[in-house]
C-alpha cells in the first residue's frame, strides 16, 4: 500500500505545490493508517478494508483547485493554508455523515443498479483526469509554470524526467507480469529510486537528483494530523468563509458521498465473492460513513472500502479484520523509517506510479467493448454494443471537460433513459406454435391425428422482466400484432402467456391481463396463464389486484382463468381442448386392450394367450406404478385413465400417457433401473406384462414374442422420431 498512499496525497493536493506536500502525504497516511483500523473496528465485513481513493482524491483536488481562488485561502497567506485544510476536513466530514444515513435507508443495496455504461465512462473520466493531471511532473515541470504559460511551457520539457516516468511504467508493468505475485508498485518505486540514484553517483552530482535534473519530493517530517482541524472555521470570519464556499463544500461532500458509496458496495461485492462470504452492503455503507466523519474532524483524506487493499491483505496470508489493523500499524512504522527515502523520491517516478494507477483504473468493461469481446458483439448485437460505447465516451467526456458535478448530473439522466430504453423493449423471450413444441402427452394415432394441423392454432409466448405499468401497453400491443399475423396459418384458438420468468405483476399488468382475456374471449380465442397458480406468487398478485378470488376461483365480474403450472401443461389443456372440438372423446377414455399398440398384428387367439399372462392393476390418482431406480421387473399397458413419467426430486414430466399407449419397456429391455418415477394423474387401469412371463413367451410361443418385441421397437422408433423433430426445431 505504501506507493498508493503515497500517491492519494499528490492527487489530492499536489497543485498547492512544496508547502502542502508534507501536510498531504500525512493526511493520506492517516486515511490509511487510522480509517483502516475504525473500520476494522465497526465493520462486520470479514476483511474490513479502508483506504482513500483515486477518485475521491481527485474530487477532492477539484475542490480545491476552486478554493484557491479565494485570496484568504492561498498557501501563502496568513492561515490561508489551515482554512484551506478545514474546509476539506469539513467536505470529509459531511460526505461522511451523508454516507451513514445513506446506509442506514438501504441505499446501499439500490448502489448497484448504476448501469454499467454510466460507471465505465466515470470511472474512465477519473483515470483520464488522473493521467493529465501528472502532465507536469511527467515533463519536468510545475503545475504554476503551465498555469502561468499554458501550452508555451511545454517547451521547457525535460527529457530526463519524461525517461524515468517511462521507466518506471515499464518496471510497473515487467514486475507484474514476470512476478505477479510480488508487490508491483513497490518493487517499481523501489528500482526506480536506486536507478536515478546510481545515475547521480555516476555523474557526481552533489545533490539528488541534480545529475538529471528531476526534482525530488523534498524534506518531510512526520506528522500527525489533529482532531483541531476545523477549528480555523469557529469564528466571525470562518463562518463567512463557510457560507462563502458552502455550494462547493456541500456538493463535492455529495460526489464524495455518492462515488464512495459507489465503490464500497462493488469493492464489498468482489471482495465477497473471492472470499465466499455474504456481507450486509447497508452496515458497511453506514460504517465507512463514521470512519469518514472521524476522518473529517482530523482533515484527512475520505475512505472507501477498498479492493485493492482487501487483495493486497489476502495475498499476504490474512483474512481477518486483525490483519487489517496489523497491516495499518506496520504501514505507519514503515512510512515514518522510510521517510528519508521518500523525501529524496524524484516526482516523475510518483507520477509514473499515478500514471499506472490511472490505467488500471480504466474500466476492462469498456475495453472489452471496444475490441469486441463482449457478450453483446457475440450475441450480434451490434447497436447495443454502439449506444454503450456512446455512453462511455460521452459520460467520460462530460467528467474530464465540465468536472464531476455534470458528470454525475449526466450519469442520473442517461440513467433514466437507460432504464426507460430497457422498459420499452419487448417483454417477449421466445414466440412459437405448439406445432412446434407440442405438449409432453403422448396421444393415440386418432387424437394425434386430429391435432397435426390444428396445433399451429396454439399460440405461446414466453415473457421475461417486469409486467407493469411501464410496459403493458408495449406488450398488449404486441400480442395483438403476433396474433393478427399468425390469421395466414388455422386460425388461433389459443393463446398461452408463459409467466414462469416475469418477475412481478403489479395492478396495470393484473388489469391488462384481464382486458386481455376479455378481447380474445370476443375472438373466440382462449388465454391460458402458465407459471401461475392460486397460491403462488403471480395468482396473488391477481388476487390481490382484484382480478381472482380466493382460491383461484373467478371474481364475480370476470370469466374463469385458465391457470397452469408451467408451459407444457398449459398447451396440453389448449390441445384438449381442440380434440374437445373436434368431437373426439376426452384424454382418459378407456381403450379396449385389443387396440393398444402392443397387440397390434395379433389374431384373437395370440391376444387371448398373452392377455391370460397379463394380471389387470387398478390404481388411483397420485398412486405411483414405479419410482426412479426399482428394477425393469415388468412393461405396462396403459386401458383407461393417465400416466405421467416424473423426474422423482423436481416433479417435472417427461411424458404423459394416453390409453393404448405401452410405458416401462426400457428398463425391461436393457435390463437397467427405472429412470423415472410413473404416477396416475387419475384413476387408471393399466395391464402388467412381467418380464418371466415374456421370457417365457419366447420358448412357448416365439412368434407372438418376435410380434411383441417388434411392436415395441416401432413405439420407440416413433418416440425417437419425434424427440428428432423437436430437437430440430428448437435449433431453427
Amino acid at each position: 500500500m505504501l506507493p498508493f498512499t503515497l500517491s492519494y496525497g499528490f492527487i489530492a493536493f499536489g497543485m498547492l505545490g512544496a508547502a502542502a506536500t508534507q501536510a498531504g502525504l500525512a493526511a493520506s497516511v492517516f486515511s490509511v493508517v487510522v480509517g483502516g483500523v475504525l473500520l476494522a473496528l465497526l465493520s462486520r465485513a470479514a476483511l474490513p478494508s479502508a483506504s482513500p481513493t483515486a477518485s475521491s482524491c481527485l474530487i477532492v483536488a477539484a475542490a480545491v483547485a476552486v478554493w484557491l481562488r479565494d485570496p484568504m485561502l492561498q498557501p501563502g497567506s496568513a492561515g490561508g493554508l489551515m482554512l484551506l485544510w478545514a474546509l476539506v476536513g469539513i467536505t470529509v466530514l459531511a460526505s461522511g455523515v451523508l454516507q451513514t444515513l445513506m446506509g442506514l435507508l438501504g441505499v446501499g443495496s439500490l448502489v448497484r443498479y448504476v448501469p454499467q455504461p454510466v460507471l465505465a465512462g466515470f470511472m474512465n473520466g477519473v483515470a483520464v483526469m488522473i493521467a493529465l493531471s501528472q502532465l507536469a511532473p511527467a515533463l519536468g515541470l510545475s503545475v504554476a509554470q503551465l498555469q502561468r504559460d499554458g501550452a508555451a511551457a511545454l517547451a521547457a520539457w525535460q527529457p530526463a524526467a519524461l525517461a524515468v516516468v517511462v521507466g518506471t511504467v515499464a518496471l510497473v508493468a515487467v514486475v507484474g507480469r514476470l512476478a505477479p505475485r510480488w508487490p508491483a508498485y513497490l518493487v517499481a518505486l523501489v528500482l526506480a529510486i536506486a536507478a536515478v540514484w546510481a545515475i547521480d553517483l555516476a555523474v557526481g552530482a552533489p545533490a539528488p537528483g541534480a545529475g538529471l535534473g528531476v526534482a525530488m519530493v523534498g524534506p518531510l517530517q512526520a506528522t500527525v494530523p489533529l482532531p483541531t482541524a476545523l477549528a480555523p472555521l469557529f469564528g466571525e470570519s470562518g463562518f463567512a468563509l463557510l457560507e462563502r464556499h458552502a455550494g462547493v463544500v456541500l456538493s463535492t461532500a455529495l460526489l464524495l458521498a455518492l462515488l464512495g458509496s459507489l465503490e464500497t458496495v462493488l469493492n464489498l461485492a468482489t471482495v465477497d465473492q473471492r472470499m465466499q462470504t455474504r456481507s450486509d452492503p447497508n452496515r458497511a455503507l453506514a460504517a465507512v460513513g463514521l470512519v469518514n466523519a472521524v476522518l473529517g474532524l482530523f482533515g484527512a483524506l475520505p475512505v472507501a472500502y477498498m479492493r485493492l487493499r482487501a487483495l493486497a491483505t489476502l495475498s499476504g496470508g490474512g483474512s481477518t479484520a486483525g490483519a487489517v489493523v496489523i497491516g495499518s500499524l506496520l504501514l505507519a512504522a514503515v512510512f515514518v523509517i522510510g521517510l528519508p527515502v521518500i523525501e529524496r523520491c524524484p516526482k516523475p517516478v510518483v507520477a509514473g506510479l499515478l500514471l499506472m494507477l490511472a490505467w488500471r483504473l480504466v474500466d476492462p468493461w469498456s475495453l472489452a467493448l471496444l475490441r469486441g469481446r463482449d457478450g453483446a458483439v457475440e450475441a450480434g448485437n451490434v447497436t447495443d454494443r454502439r449506444l454503450s460505447l456512446v455512453v462511455v465516451a460521452v459520460v467520460c467526456g462530460v467528467t474530464v471537460i465540465w468536472g464531476f458535478v455534470a458528470a454525475v448530473a449526466l450519469g442520473v439522466l442517461l440513467s433514466f433513459v437507460v432504464l426507460v430504453r430497457a422498459l420499452n423493449r419487448s417483454l417477449v423471450r421466445l414466440h412459437y406454435t405448439a406445432a412446434a413444441i407440442p405438449s409432453r402427452r403422448v396421444y393415440g394415432p386418432v387424437q394425434e391425428q386430429a391435432l397435426a394441423g390444428a396445433r399451429a392454432g396454439i399460440q405461446v409466448l414466453e415473457l421475461e422482466g417486469a409486467l407493469f405499468f411501464g410496459n403493458v401497453d408495449r406488450l398488449e400491443l404486441e400480442v395483438e400484432t403476433r396474433v393478427r399475423a399468425s390469421a395466414a396459418g388455422p386460425p388461433p384458438t389459443s393463446l398461452v402467456l408463459d409467466l414462469r420468468r416475469v418477475s412481478t405483476v403489479d395492478a396495470s399488468g393484473a388489469v391488462m391481463l384481464g382486458r386481455l382475456q376479455d378481447l380474445l374471449a370476443t375472438r373466440g380465442m382462449a388465454l391460458r396463464l402458465a407459471g401461475v397458480t392460486a397460491d403462488n406468487r403471480h395468482g396473488a398478485a391477481l388476487r390481490a389486484h382484484g382480478m381472482l378470488g380466493a382460491a383461484g376461483a373467478p371474481t364475480p365480474a370476470r370469466p374463469p382463468w385458465s391457470l397452469h403450472e408451467d408451459a407444457d401443461r398449459a398447451i396440453e389443456a389448449s390441445e384438449r381442448a381442440l380434440l374437445a372440438a373436434a368431437g373426439l372423446p376426452p384424454v382418459g377414455t378407456p381403450v379396449p386392450l385389443a387396440q393398444c399398440q402392443l397387440f397390434a398384428g395379433l389374431d384373437a387367439a395370440d391376444f387371448e394367450f398373452v392377455r391370460s399372462r397379463m394380471p389387470e392393476r387398478e390404481l388411483g390418482t397420485g398412486e405411483r406404478v414405479f419410482a426412479q431406480g426399482d428394477a425393469g421387473d415388468a412393461l405396462y399397458v396403459l386401458s383407461a385413465g393417465s400416466v405421467s413419467i416424473l423426474d422423482s426430486s423436481r416433479q417435472q414430466r417427461f411424458f404423459s400417457y394416453s390409453p393404448g399407449m405401452t410405458f416401462g419397456e426400457l428398463a425391461v429391455l436393457d435390463g437397467g433401473g427405472r429412470s423415472a418415477d410413473a404416477v396416475a394423474d387419475e384413476p387408471s387401469r393399466v395391464c402388467v406384462l412381467p418380464v418371466a412371463a415374456m421370457q417365457a413367451l419366447e420358448s412357448e410361443a416365439p412368434a407372438i414374442a418376435a410380434r411383441l418385441y417388434r411392436n415395441l421397437a416401432l413405439t420407440l422408433a416413433v418416440r425417437l422420431r419425434d424427440a428428432t423433430a423437436a430437437w430440430r426445431r428448437a435449433a431453427g
